[in-house]
């Protein structure tokens, strides 16, 4: 296979043989095998370039990398491989995969989705409204990768945007489903990262920006370049022209065609007039200067936000916004946004994403409507952000609740108790506060602090089926321990008790 063609510029040198070809691609030595090609990358915690033996010895027969010692080092050792020299592998990566998969890309209508907060929510509502107008939509991104209909039981290479050949990998598989959009969230990492090279996207939109990753970026203003790189490769831009982070930096240099949306400025889909019930929002929708009566099964201005957005989006694709409205009530969100827990009857009990101070504040202003006895509140620190997030997780809180748990989501290389320590450390008082270093034991404490007619409210990253531990993927399920609990606790009224 001559790598010419599908790798440009990126190649330097080649040694050893040619191999007669390819059937995968693969950036984990773990994963490959016969006629597989290794991609080393380097990470922070990891080098690539260090696995090339194993990855040899489970069948590669091709190594791409860009440390030339290394490589030339290791040719000498496997003379059947071939080695090739790249300047950048994540690009080389994506090149490659994108040929192999033969280019789904080109056959599908992409929507990117970036901003601090949002980009779920704002992918689920705009995946949820394409296939009720008739579209088949598929989504990638932190709620997983979706077809028109249902998740796929897909490993998640990342958090959130998925590595390039994954990505590919996933394209095609919608392809084959005959899926002609597909909407993706686009992290600042991953667009950093490269993960989307060689992706153009019919629709990029923009949710809000505020600090985050200050981790990995060190400046707020390399953190917005990072999200602003994703309208380079777009056609037309969605902009919420209320957030005063990004907007006008995309509407100073976006030269393509523009929507904006928004509630406090004028905007080319603006909503006024916002009324909350038990049931939803009711909104005055402004489009084109005519106002028309809106109802969303949603809660909370951030969520009205969003669903604006996915409006915006679909209009700007050419749908009616007649036809549009008369979809609204029936919009679906991701799971883990104000996700309501069936299973128990005589309370409510909802998990929802929030996970930062200004998400968790949104998430209060948000339960208003709601009626309720009691508040009880879990909240998590998050091992592998920053810690200078999880004092304010704290200060969020406090005061908001009668009762609050504290918990560690994600402790990576620390431990649970160091995670939930650094929260605790945010508050004034530690009255009716109860830290609990194991999510899932934290989950049962709020759950034994409850009473009938209370709100049970467990935030943190709810969705996932894992948690990491140690750099190490280990299976987690919230809901196990919501069901173990019901089923030790008759006296509980729930579905679940019920049922035995």
């Amino acid at each position: 296979m001559n790598l010419y063609p599908i790798l440009h510029h990126q190649i330097i040198t080649q040694t050893g043989p040619e191999p007669n070809g390819i059937t995968h691609i693969s950036y984990d030595s773990r994963t490959i095998g016969n006629q597989g090609c290794f991609i080393c990358i380097r990470g922070e915690q990891s080098d690539g370039h260090r696995f090339i033996d194993m990855a040899v010895n489970q069948g590669a027969v091709q190594v791409i990398g860009d440390d030339e010692e290394a490589l030339h080092e290791h040719a000498l050792r496997h003379p059947h491989v071939q080695f090739v020299l790249v300047q950048e592998p994540k690009k080389a990566m994506a090149l490659y995969a994108a040929h192999l998969e033969e280019d789904p890309h080109h056959e599908l209508s992409l929507i990117g989705v970036t901003g601090t907060q949002g980009k779920t929510t704002i992918t689920a509502y705009v995946r949820s409204l394409l296939n009720r107008s008739g579209i088949k939509t598929g989504s990638i991104g932190t709620a997983g990768v979706w077809d028109h209909e249902n998740p796929l039981p897909l490993p998640k290479s990342t958090p959130t945007t998925p590595e390039s050949a994954d990505l590919f990998d996933y394209l095609s598989r919608m392809r084959q489903k005959q899926i002609t959009s597909v909407v993706m969230e686009a992290t600042s990492i991953g667009l950093d990262q490269d993960r989307l090279h060689g992706l153009h996207f019919d629709v990029a939109v923009h949710s809000n920006l505020s600090p985050e990753h200050l981790d990995y970026h060190e400046t707020f203003e390399a953190y917005k370049q990072a999200k602003l790189r994703l309208f380079d490769h777009a056609e037309t831009a969605v902009v919420n022209v209320d957030d005063d982070g990004m907007s006008q930096d995309i509407l100073d240099a976006f030269t393509g065609p523009v929507w904006t949306y928004g509630m406090n400025r004028e905007a080319d889909v603006k909503a006024e007039n916002l009324r909350y019930t038990k049931q939803g929002s009711h909104l005055d929708l402004i489009v084109d200067g005519v106002s028309h009566d809106v109802f969303l099964p949603v809660f909370g201005l951030h969520n009205v936000y969003n669903a604006i957005a996915a409006i915006t989006v679909c209009l700007a694709k050419g749908l009616g916004l007649r036809s549009l409205i008369s979809r609204l009530p029936n919009l679906e969100g991701p799971p883990g946004r104000l996700q309501l827990i069936p299973e128990v009857s005589d309370r409510l009990m909802l998990f929802d994403f929030a996970h930062t101070p200004q998400t968790l504040t949104n998430l209060f202003h948000t339960i208003k409507p709601l009626r309720y006895n009691r508040l009880i509140v879990m909240v998590t620190g998050i091992g592998i952000r920053e810690k200078s997030l999880r004092a304010p997780i704290a200060e969020a809180v406090e005061g908001r609740a009668d009762e609050i748990v504290v918990t560690a989501d994600h402790p990576g290389d620390e431990t649970a108790e160091a995670v939930v320590a650094d929260v605790m450390a945010g508050f004034r008082s530690t009255k009716n506060v109860h830290p609990v270093a194991y999510r899932g034991e934290a989950i049962q404490k709020a759950m034994s602090l409850s009473s009938e007619g209370d709100l049970v409210l467990i935030t943190g990253i709810c969705m996932e089926d894992f948690r990491i531990i140690n750099g190490e993927k280990q299976p987690y399920y919230d809901y196990d321990y919501v069901r173990d609990f019901l089923c030790k606790h008759p006296c509980l009224k729930s579905k679940v008790a019920s049922a035995n």
